[in-house]
C-alpha cells in the first residue's frame, strides 16, 4: 500500500481542504443521542481525555466510538485526534462524508501506522455484533488485523487499550444460564457460523490477553449483548421486526427458547468512557441491564403492548442462527459504577422510530397513555394560581421547565409532567397566607408551615384524592402526595460576593441538614470535618428546628431596600449562584397552552442562566420518556380534560 493512501482516499470523497463541520450537524438526532451519551454521569470529569490521541480499529461499533470522540471534541473543546485505521478505505465504510474532512480525524491504513510513533488509547471494535460469512479467509484476515494492530501496540505502549466483544464469546447457552464474566458455556453450536463467530470473538480476546501480559499495557475488555443503536448501522437481526413496526407490516421473527441480553449503544459508549477514567483495567466487563435480559417472544409482546395492531409480528420456529447471543450478568459493571440506563423498552422504541417517516414521538406508554391529562391537571393549577394572583394583585412567573416550555414550545415540553411557578418573597408569603382559604375546591396547599409531615424548602398545590409518588416521596406515606404544581420563592440576598457566597453555603447546609434528618440518611458532603459538623447538628437539632433555621436563612434578607441579587434558595439552581435582582423585576405575558401567562421580561437572561443554551434539545433518549412515578392514580380525574371555555 502506497505511503500517503489516506490523503488519496479524502481527495476521492472530495473533501480535503475544506472546513470541517461540526457533529451536531453531521448526525441526524438518533445519532447524535447516542453519540452525546447521555448516561454518563452528570459531573463525568473529560480531563484524562484532553489533547490525546485515539487509534480506533473495527468495525461498525468502532465507527460509532469515532463518531462520539468527535462529537465530544466539538461540544467540549477536549483538542483530542482520532485516527482510523484498517486494512483498506473500506474501513470507511458507512462513515459520513463530511467527516472525512475535519482536521481531528485522519485515515491511516495499518501499513501507514508504521509512521505514528505514540497514541494515548486504543478503542478496538473487535469483532463486537459482526456477522461471519463463513469463508475462511474472512476469519484469517480478522486475526491477521487484530496482530498488526497488537504489534503497534507492543511498539507505541498506549495508556490504555479497549476492547469490545460480545456474549457470543461464551458460546451456546444452556437453558437458565445468564453468563457472568468468568464463565464459558461448555455446549457447541451445531451451526459451523455460529461456532466460528464464538472462534473469532475468543481468539481475538486471547491474543490482546497475551499481549498484555507480555508488554503490560492497560487492557479491558467489554462484553456487550446483541447492541441496539437507532442509525447507527450496527446489524441487528431485530431490524426488520422494528422496521416492520415502523411501517405497520407483517414480519417474521424466531421464537427463542433461551433468552439473549440487548445492549444499547449509548450504554456501550459510556462504557468505553468509564474505562478510560474510571473503572479497573485489566479486566472483563458485561455491559447489560437486568431487565433487557429476554426471550424473543417478550421482545415481542413489549412490542405490541407499545404499537398496538401496528405491531404484526408473527413467531416462527425457523432460524435463529442470528440470536446466538447468550444472556449475560451486568453487576459486576453495574458495583464499579458503570450502570446501564437505557431500558429495553426506550431502546426498542427510539430503533423504530428511527425507520418511521414521523421520526421522534413521545413514547405512547407515559404513565400508561395518560400524560395529557397530567398536563391538563397541571394546566388548571396554574390557572387556579392565576386567578387567585389576579384577584389579590399578588406576581407571579411561571417558572423551571414550565418557564422553559412556555418560551421553547409555547406550553408544556411534550415530555413533561410536572409544572413550576415561582414568585419573589412579599408574594410567596401573601400568596400562601390567602391560598388555603381562595383554592378551588379539590386542592390543597401544601408546605412545612401548614403540614407538619412536609419538610420540602417549597410549596406545592396538591390534587386531593390523587397520587403521583417519585421514589422519594412515597416513602413518606403520611404526607399528601397527590398529583402537585411546584411554588418556589426567589428570595434576596447579599450585595456583597461575600455575604452572597456565605448567604449560599449556609442555605445549602441546613438544606442538607433537614433532608438528611427526614429521610434519615446520613450526611456525606465529601469533607469529613464539614460532614462530621454536619451529622452531629442532624442528631442533636430536631427536625423542626431545623426547618425554622433554614426558614429564617433563607428569608435573610427580605427586609432589605433595593437588593441587587436574588438567588434560588429552594431549588436546585441554588448552585448556579446568584442573579441580578432585575431578572424578575418586571412580567410579561406570553402564549402558554393558549393561554395569556406571566413570564419574566428578561426570560432569555433568566433561561440562560438556568440552562445555558436553552432552545436547544436535549438528547433524543430524554425526550421520549418522563419522570419515574412509582405510585401513580388519578382516581376520578383520570379521564379530566379543562374546559375550553375557562379564563384565567
Amino acid at each position: 500500500m502506497p505511503a500517503g493512501f489516506s490523503k488519496v482516499v479524502c481527495r476521492f470523497y472530495g473533501y480535503a481542504g475544506m472546513m470541517f463541520m461540526l457533529m451536531r450537524d453531521i448526525l441526524n438526532e438518533f445519532e447524535a443521542d447516542w453519540a452525546s451519551v447521555p448516561t454518563l454521569p452528570e459531573k463525568y470529569d473529560f480531563s484524562p481525555l484532553r489533547g490525546k490521541t485515539f487509534l480506533v480499529f473495527g468495525h461498525s461499533a468502532a465507527r460509532c466510538v469515532a463518531y462520539s470522540l468527535l462529537y465530544f471534541n466539538d461540544e467540549k473543546k477536549l483538542g483530542i485526534n482520532v485516527i482510523i485505521t484498517g486494512e483498506t478505505s473500506h474501513a470507511l465504510k458507512n462513515f459520513h462524508p463530511d467527516i472525512l474532512s475535519r482536521n481531528d480525524f485522519r485515515f491511516l491504513t495499518l501499513e501507514e501506522m508504521d509512521s505514528v510513533d505514540k497514541v494515548d488509547y486504543i478503542l478496538d471494535g473487535g469483532f463486537c455484533c459482526e456477522q461471519f460469512s463463513g469463508a475462511p479467509e474472512e476469519f484469517i484476515r480478522e486475526i491477521s488485523q487484530r496482530n498488526a494492530v497488537i504489534e503497534f501496540a507492543k511498539r507505541c505502549r498506549p495508556d490504555r487499550y479497549v476492547l469490545l466483544s460480545d456474549s457470543r464469546v461464551y458460546g451456546k447457552p444452556q437453558p437458565y444460564r445468564i453468563y457472568s464474566e468468568g464463565e464459558m458455556s461448555v455446549d457447541r453450536f451445531e451451526n459451523d457460523i455460529n461456532a466460528a463467530e464464538t472462534q473469532i470473538l475468543r481468539t481475538i480476546e486471547t491474543l490482546l490477553s497475551s499481549a498484555q501480559k507480555e508488554i503490560g499495557f492497560d487492557l479491558t475488555i467489554l462484553r456487550t449483548g446483541m447492541i441496539l443503536g437507532a442509525c447507527a448501522k450496527i446489524h441487528s437481526p431485530l431490524d426488520k421486526v422494528f422496521e416492520s413496526a415502523a411501517g405497520a407490516k407483517s414480519c417474521e421473527l424466531y421464537n427463542s427458547d433461551t433468552k439473549i441480553t440487548v445492549t444499547y449503544i449509548t450504554d456501550v459508549l459510556k462504557a468505553v468512557y468509564m474505562s478510560i477514567t474510571d473503572l479497573k483495567s485489566n479486566a472483563v466487563y458485561n455491559i447489560s441491564r437486568n431487565d433487557s435480559t429476554v426471550s424473543t417472544g417478550e421482545i415481542s409482546a413489549m412490542l405490541k403492548n407499545i404499537y398496538g395492531g401496528k405491531c404484526k409480528i408473527h413467531l416462527s420456529e425457523l432460524g435463529g442462527e442470528e440470536f446466538a447471543y447468550a444472556p449475560i450478568n451486568g453487576s459486576k459493571t453495574e458495583f464499579n459504577g458503570c450502570e446501564s440506563k437505557i431500558s429495553l423498552q426506550t431502546a426498542m422504541e427510539l430503533c423504530v422510530m428511527s425507520y418511521s417517516e414521523e421520526g421522534l414521538q413521545i413514547s405512547p406508554t407515559i404513565h400508561d397513555g395518560r400524560l395529557k391529562t397530567v398536563q391538563q391537571l397541571l394546566l388548571g393549577f396554574i390557572l387556579d394560581v392565576d386567578r387567585i394572583c389576579r384577584k389579590h394583585n399578588i406576581q407571579y412567573f411561571l417558572g423551571g421547565g414550565t418557564l422553559l416550555g412556555a418560551v421553547r414550545h409555547g406550553g408544556f415540553i411534550p415530555w413533561d409532567d410536572d409544572a413550576d411557578i415561582m414568585m419573589l418573597r412579599k408574594d410567596y408569603d401573601k400568596f400562601l397566607e390567602l391560598a388555603p382559604s381562595e383554592l378551588h375546591k379539590g386542592l390543597s396547599l401544601q408546605s412545612n408551615v401548614y403540614d407538619k409531615n412536609c419538610h420540602y424548602e417549597f410549596s406545592k398545590i396538591r390534587l386531593d384524592n390523587t397520587v403521583f409518588a417519585t421514589v422519594f416521596s412515597r416513602e413518606h406515606t403520611e404526607m399528601h402526595n397527590g398529583l402537585s404544581l411546584d411554588i418556589f420563592c426567589h428570595d434576596a440576598t447579599a450585595n456583597s460576593s461575600l455575604g452572597r457566597k456565605l448567604h449560599k453555603n449556609a442555605t445549602i447546609f441546613f438544606r442538607a441538614l433537614v433532608f438528611n434528618k427526614w429521610n434519615h440518611r446520613k450526611m456525606d458532603n465529601g469533607n469529613k470535618a464539614a460532614s462530621f459538623v454536619g451529622n452531629f447538628c442532624k442528631r442533636v437539632f430536631p427536625l423542626n428546628f431545623s426547618q425554622k433555621l433554614l426558614n429564617k436563612t433563607m428569608s435573610l434578607f427580605k427586609n432589605k431596600k433595593n437588593p441587587r441579587y436574588l438567588y434560588d434558595g429552594m431549588g436546585r439552581n441554588i448552585y448556579n449562584g446568584e442573579f441580578p435582582a432585575s431578572y424578575l423585576s418586571k412580567a410579561v405575558y406570553v402564549d402558554f397552552e393558549g393561554y395569556k401567562l406571566p413570564v419574566p421580561a428578561e426570560y432569555d437572561k433568566y433561561l440562560k442562566y438556568l440552562y445555558g443554551d436553552y432552545m436547544k434539545l436535549p438528547p433524543a433518549s430524554q425526550r421520549i420518556q418522563c419522570h419515574d412515578i412509582k405510585l401513580f392514580d388519578l382516581g376520578e380525574y383520570s379521564q379530566f380534560t379543562l374546559k375550553s371555555d375557562i379564563k384565567p
